[in-house]
Parts: C-alpha cells; sequence; structure tokens
C-alpha cells in the first residue's frame, strides 16, 4: 500500500507542476489538466475520444470540456432533460444522450434538490427531505449505449460523476471489450482517506480489469489501463 502512496503522489506532483502554457481548468479538482499532462507524457494528446457518464453542465465542472476545446468529441450522458438541452446547444460536436446507467436494466426513481442541482441521484438510500422525484426511468447500461453509439473499443477517457453509483455503472461494461485508456471517477470511497480507497470494491474492480491508480485529486481518482502502465516511466 505504501508503494501505492507514495507512486500516487509523485504522479500527482508530476501532473500539476509539469510546465503548460496557462491552461485553464474546466473541472471541479483539476482533473482534466491532470488528465492532459498525463496524455501528453504518453503522446497521447492529439484529437481524441471521450465519454462523459453523469456530464451535468456542460462547461463548469465538466472533465470533458477542456478536451472538446481542443478539438476532440465525445459522448455526454445525463440523467436529466435541462442539462442535456445544455450540452446539445453548447457542444455541437459531441453526441448528447438522455439515460440513467446502471448494471442492468431495471426501473429507478431520479431524485434532485433544484434545477440543475449537482447532487441529482436514483440513489434513494442518500437523499434528505430537500429532494423531491422528478422522473421514473428505466436505466441502460453503459456497455449498451457505446455499442449503440458506435464508440471505438479503445476510446480515451471514461470520466464517471454519478452520485455514488460509481461501481454500479462499470459493472455494466465489459472493460474485455472496451478499454478507455483512463477512467476518471468520482468516488466517495475518497473522502475517507487512501486506505479505505484501497480497500474498496471499486478499486479491486478496477486492478482485477488491468487498470494502476495513478492520480487523485479531490474526490476524483484516475487510472490508467496497463497497457500504458509502466508508471515509473512517466514520473
Amino acid at each position: 500500500m505504501l508503494s501505492t502512496l507514495r507512486l500516487l503522489l509523485r504522479a500527482g506532483y508530476k501532473a500539476f507542476l509539469s510546465p503548460t502554457k496557462s491552461l485553464v481548468s474546466y473541472s471541479q479538482y483539476a482533473e482534466d489538466i491532470i488528465i492532459y499532462n498525463l496524455l501528453k507524457s504518453l503522446k497521447k494528446t492529439k484529437k481524441g475520444i471521450f465519454v462523459d457518464v453523469g456530464s451535468h453542465h456542460p462547461r463548469r465542472g465538466s472533465n470533458t470540456y477542456f478536451f472538446y476545446k481542443l478539438g476532440w468529441r465525445g459522448l455526454l450522458i445525463d440523467l436529466e432533460k435541462d442539462k442535456v438541452l445544455a450540452a446539445k446547444l453548447s457542444r455541437p460536436r459531441d453526441k448528447v444522450i438522455l439515460a440513467a446507467i446502471s448494471s442492468k436494466k431495471k426501473k429507478v426513481d431520479i431524485y434532485s434538490q433544484k434545477h440543475f442541482s449537482t447532487n441529482t441521484t436514483i440513489r434513494k438510500d442518500t437523499i434528505d427531505s430537500s429532494y423531491k422525484k422528478t422522473a421514473t426511468v428505466i436505466t441502460k447500461t453503459l456497455q449498451e449505449i457505446l455499442q449503440e453509439n458506435k464508440i471505438p473499443e479503445n476510446f480515451e477517457i471514461l470520466s464517471i460523476d454519478v452520485e455514488g453509483e460509481d461501481l454500479d455503472v462499470l459493472l455494466g461494461l465489459n472493460l474485455k471489450n472496451y478499454c478507455p485508456l483512463v477512467i476518471c471517477v468520482e468516488s466517495w470511497e475518497s473522502k475517507n482517506g487512501i486506505t479505505s480507497l484501497l480497500e474498496s470494491p471499486l478499486h479491486h474492480h478496477l486492478i482485477k480489469n488491468n487498470y494502476n491508480l495513478i492520480g487523485w485529486s479531490g474526490l476524483s481518482i484516475i487510472y490508467l489501463t496497463h497497457e500504458f502502465n509502466s508508471a515509473e516511466k512517466l514520473l
């Protein structure tokens, strides 16, 4: 665990301190700049493809808008109509999907606190009296959506921010079929520190599927596929 922590810290320092030309972050915790510097070290910054699950606002707090501005394109997925409409207006080059994602098809209720809330969820066990039910939908798996929209198997960035449903989203994707280069996940486990994170089912699932933890910023954890994962070469 200590070697993982040392590697994580070194990767984080490199991501934040690498020379940049006044790069502007649109993410909550500069995840986009960390990922950009990681891809730059791999010589993978030319136009690529991203998939953004729980995309929320098309610009503010987005992990993918930075890359959109570089000429990349991708798939934005959110479970609220107003966020999908805003994305379609602001990012015409992207495909925008209205859907709730889970590991298998099921009927769920959507709960939100306010218009354009960052805390919209399908998890009834996490809400309080400030939430109201806004819709009932049938979920889809991420595998289905990627196949329907002809996303290539080896795309560059998968970003997931789904208010605690991150593992359930990933369980609906066969990582033997699809192998995003970088996976960035907002994980509630990260609130409790590195030990809790390294013991979490999410971390074990990604390790089992040939990903290594390479960065951590705020609530977001960043994994890199083993294809490029001689992480020591990046540092």
